[in-house]
């Protein structure tokens, strides 16, 4: 893993116009990176295609093509301009700084579409890691369903079992009871039918002894 210190800044990644991240980077002559709509734009507005950062090609107080770059100041320069106020600054020549920058720039989207790639990818892991949860979920609740679907069906048929069961013990108490009731009829009946003959009996037994 690439050390803090070899990372980029988030402003090094920021077009200077837009205040945002670049978007198909471009480099101005002078070494300073821009969004390439942003730097067309600017340069629609104006009569020349100069840097926005610098505002001028021209040395305002020398009145000197600007050639140089002082690394010191971070800025642009013209001869005079290292033998006065620049003499003992580190200067390069103006498309050198602008080669190493474009250098540094190329590095630079190099690793942003290294970022967008794995962010890219990390949000592919995510969605399908949810489709993969999205899946089980589903599949967790059709098994649950089937379980208590065959809950259900087990209990419906104990319960169809269980009243059987009962409905068979309640038709043979009913039977046992309807026999039960038959013979005390029959017994009745046959009190009954020997009734007159006892009364008859005592009857004539009574004029017998009488």
């Amino acid at each position: 893993m690439a050390s803090s210190s070899s990372l980029l800044s988030e402003d090094q990644f920021q077009c200077s116009i837009c205040r945002d991240v670049f978007t198909v980077p471009v480099s101005t002559p002078c070494g300073h990176n821009f969004c390439k709509a942003c730097i067309s734009g600017y340069w629609d507005t104006t009569s020349q295609s100069q840097c926005p950062l610098w505002d001028r090609i021209m040395c305002k107080k020398h009145n000197t093509l600007l050639e140089l770059f002082c690394r010191t100041d971070q800025m642009c320069v013209c001869q005079f301009c290292t033998e006065t106020d620049h003499k003992t600054h580190h200067i390069v020549h103006l498309e050198e700084e602008c080669g190493e920058r474009k250098a540094q720039l190329g590095k630079m989207d190099a690793q942003v579409q290294q970022m967008i790639q794995e962010r890219m990818q990390k949000g592919w892991e995510i969605k399908h890691s949810v489709e993969l949860n999205k899946r089980d979920a589903e599949r967790e609740i059709t098994d649950s369903m089937q379980v208590f679907t065959d809950l259900v069906r087990s209990i419906e048929r104990s319960q169809a079992e269980l009243i059987e069961v009962v409905e068979e013990k309640q038709e043979a108490a009913e039977k046992r009871a309807e026999g039960f009731i038959k013979e005390l009829e029959q017994e009745i009946n046959e009190l009954l039918r020997r009734i007159p003959q006892m009364i008859y009996r005592w009857l004539y037994y009574q004029q017998t002894i009488c």
